[in-house]
């Protein structure tokens, strides 16, 4: 999604239930890619989503994406866990999760086939690593839908800028499949287990140095991303206690994130969805306005790029 985060890790304690056989799949072909994915999800994903994500993947690493706050995920996960990395995209998450030594099992799930083609070429690797011990797999999976787990395999689960591609704006109760996702997360995570989300806050994504040049593109991620108070309200409905919210200042497009100029290229763009939701006269004039302030003012549009995140900071690391 955007360039700042929120990210919060929260202890999660199950009710003691029999334990299940994690499903762990290998993802070989395009067969497996799509088993695991009902028709009916394909179709609301489709209606819901509103970046091209199959083509995005192409380029998506390319944009400078980088796993923000990763070190304070793994400095509080458990020894020897099972994670789960929902919505992994290209799987930016997985290398520094399992070559952090502390992962037994890791698996990436994405409902996109294109992002998963990457992810599955990172695995791979991972697993063909003499130094690599841990499980390493990718599935095709919906968010849309009950997880493909039994209850209580979990000792992490990590989801990265995820709300605006779940969030149903068509309706009224827009956040129903983030709230039935949650459920599924509290179901699947072993009692004591984490739940790390990364998000932005409203604050935060119009600190974004580009989204103030597309005002009603801004408005609109705005409404596929709940707030903070929003996501407490969630998480405490599905019996999740203990939020902790931590700020951090790395951008999610890393060092590409003050390389202005990279903005007028596609390949910078498909790493944050805000892009896709610009229609044709406001993206013409962002790009003048740009353009503009680079040419003739980069000083003072530089200070106010640095000043804004500052104020909100980029990313959130919260941990319980």
């Amino acid at each position: 999604m955007d360039n700042m985060s929120q990210t919060f890790v929260s202890p999660f304690t199950a009710p003691s239930t029999s334990d299940s056989k994690l499903l762990d799949p290998v993802v070989e072909s395009t067969a497996d890619i799509s088993s695991l994915i009902s028709d009916q999800s394909r179709i609301v994903n489709e209606e819901i989503e509103f970046e091209d994500y199959l083509r995005a993947s192409f380029s998506y690493d390319k944009s400078g994406r980088s796993p923000v706050c990763v070190e304070q995920i793994i400095e509080n996960i458990p020894q020897d866990c099972a994670v789960l990395d929902a919505g992994c995209g290209t799987g930016n998450y997985m290398s520094p999760l399992v070559k952090s030594g502390k992962v037994k099992s890791y698996i990436g799930m994405d409902v996109n086939e294109g992002m998963l083609f990457h992810a599955r070429k990172k695995a791979a690797a991972l697993r063909a690593a003499e130094s690599v011990t841990a499980d390493v797999t990718t599935l095709a999976g919906s968010l849309l839908e009950s997880l493909p787990f039994g209850d209580n395999v979990f000792d992490v689960i990590i989801l990265n800028q995820v709300f605006p591609h779940i969030s149903d704006v068509r309706v009224f109760n827009k956040t129903k499949f983030i709230s039935a996702m949650m459920v599924e997360f509290s179901r699947c995570l072993k009692p004591g287990g984490l739940l790390s989300i990364n998000t932005c806050t409203h604050d935060q994504i119009s600190a974004v140095w580009y989204n103030n040049a597309m005002p009603e593109a801004c408005e609109e991620i705005k409404q596929r991303t709940p707030d903070i108070d929003e996501i407490k309200v969630l998480l405490e409905s599905s019996g999740f206690t203990d939020f902790s919210f931590t700020k951090d200042n790395e951008p999610l497009l890393g060092e590409n994130y003050w390389r202005y100029e990279l903005c007028f290229t596609e390949g910078y763009r498909s790493g944050d969805a805000i892009w896709s939701l610009v229609r044709d006269e406001e993206y013409a004039k962002a790009l003048m306005s740009m353009k503009y302030g680079l040419r003739e003012e980069r000083e003072t549009f530089d200070n106010i790029a640095h000043n804004a995140v500052e104020g909100t900071g980029h990313s959130n690391p919260d941990l319980l």
